[in-house]
């Protein structure tokens, strides 16, 4: 066989004494086709490095072969949405399906992927694109509620964000905190409306005076090493710091130090998203853990269904997810072990 061409499903038909239809059923796992057969055709298509076509395969079904992903703008590089892509694309793998990115803000590049469905990720209210993908006709599951008024995803994969800040808060109040300082994020998604809504009643109930600040989505340290800078010289000064920006309570941390404060004994601090930079931090960083891979896992497998399902959902799939908080030095003093809670 000449070898400096590729490999065809012809060359494997040959090789294994079977129909070009056998080899493709083989490969692809459908057709009615013996287990010692299927895994002899497979062998064989090993041996001789033959590749399936995934887009010729994909333009016989009248597929895209593909799934999209919707970032919200200023989100590239954060950990949380990092980590959320890497549990969708392992997913999509597994199905020899390709993901294509489409940015937040860009609604014409929403309109014009070349997809069978979309996975919308903490979808804000303002982005035209989110409304886009939300009223095509191919299924969408988003992560985290989606905006209201506007066309209802296929399903919906959501974590109880509210319980997750009141969770930081109870911990801090066990801590001995009393004036738990909130950096809230914009409120333009469900879950950053949550956290700050959390923070509001459980103050109200504990007859705690809110110290709120309000902070972007992009928050940087060097944003949140000034804010908390501003509130720990401020008159009404907090005992514990609560940073809701993916990645920046390590700017939280900053401040104290520079200001001869103790971590976790002096001034407690913890971040709303969890993230290796937070386990690395100095003291290391009490955080909850969104599980952000997971999430994608979750988020990609219902997509799935969603595609499988051959008509629209009588009414939105609804799928809890568990966050949890990790307890961390920040808060449990110099020398505490690390905990669930």
């Amino acid at each position: 066989m000449n070898r400096s061409r590729p490999t065809t499903l012809e060359d494997v038909a040959r090789a294994a004494g079977v129909s070009r239809a056998t080899v493709s059923f083989a490969l692809t796992g459908t057709g009615r086709l013996s287990d010692e057969t299927r895994e002899r055709v497979r062998r064989i298509a090993a041996e001789l490095d033959y590749a399936v076509n995934i887009g010729a395969r994909n333009l016989r079904r009248a597929k895209a072969g593909a799934i999209g992903i919707y970032l919200p703008e200023s989100t590239n590089g954060l950990a949380y949405y990092m980590n959320f892509l890497f549990g969708v694309v392992e997913v999509a793998a597994a199905s020899s399906l390709s993901v294509t990115i489409v940015p937040g803000g860009r609604a014409r590049d929403a309109g014009r992927a070349h997809v069978d469905g979309f996975i919308l990720i903490d979808p804000p209210d303002d982005d035209d694109s989110v409304r886009s993908i939300l009223a095509s006709r191919m299924p969408v599951v988003s992560g985290e509620i989606a905006p209201a008024g506007a066309d209802r995803p296929w399903g919906t994969v959501y974590s109880d964000h509210a319980s997750g800040m009141r969770a930081i808060l109870d911990h801090l109040l066990e801590r001995g905190a009393r004036r738990p300082a909130l950096l809230a994020p914009p409120t333009t998604t469900a879950w950053a409306r949550e956290v700050r809504a959390s923070y509001l009643d459980w103050c109200a109930e504990q007859a705690i005076q809110p110290l709120l600040e309000d902070s972007t989505r992009r928050a940087t340290p060097d944003d949140v090493r000034r804010t908390t800078t501003g509130l720990l010289t401020a008159s009404a000064t907090p005992d514990a710091i609560i940073s809701a920006p993916d990645g920046s309570a390590v700017g939280a941390v900053s401040a104290a130090r520079a200001l001869g404060l103790s971590v976790g004994d002096d001034v407690l601090v913890t971040a709303y998203a969890d993230s290796l930079a937070m386990e690395m931090c100095d003291p290391p960083v009490t955080a909850i853990d969104l599980h952000a891979r997971d999430f994608g896992v979750r988020c990609a497998a219902l997509l799935l269904q969603a595609l499988g399902d051959p008509g629209p959902a009588a009414e939105e799939v609804q799928e809890a997810f568990t966050i949890d908080l990790r307890a961390r030095a920040s808060t449990l003093g110099r020398g505490a072990a690390p905990a669930a809670v």
